[in-house]
């Protein structure tokens, strides 16, 4: 998704794999991964000529962010995003200062 969002205008799947960086995964790989992210509804194409696509992304970065963190917290917290901070909090993944910072964003 980065590089296309870096690519505004789309690019071919050629143009797309070629711009990823070592080591590459397998061309048909990099294809079937872009169809479903297609499917997902996270990127569109439309044709060149023929058989050849220009694709890009369909949603921006930040509705990206949004959709995976709502996903990753539906799957992993029961949806709970509370249980995701108090996990957090648990194992210790944030620190005192940025307790507080979370304190004083809930106070404004």
């Amino acid at each position: 998704m980065g590089i296309l969002w870096d690519e505004p205008e789309g690019l071919t799947m050629r143009e797309l794999y070629d711009k990823m960086p070592e080591p590459r995964t397998h061309f048909n790989t990099v294809s079937t991964f872009i169809r479903r992210l297609e499917e997902d509804g996270f990127v569109s194409h439309h044709a060149i000529a023929g058989r050849l696509f220009r694709y890009f992304a369909k949603i921006t970065r930040l509705e990206y962010e949004k959709k995976e963190q709502k996903s990753f917290i539906n799957r992993f917290f029961n949806g709970s995003s509370f249980d995701f901070v108090k996990h957090l909090v648990k194992e210790e993944e944030i620190n005192k200062e940025e307790l507080e910072e979370l304190l004083n964003l809930i106070k404004k």
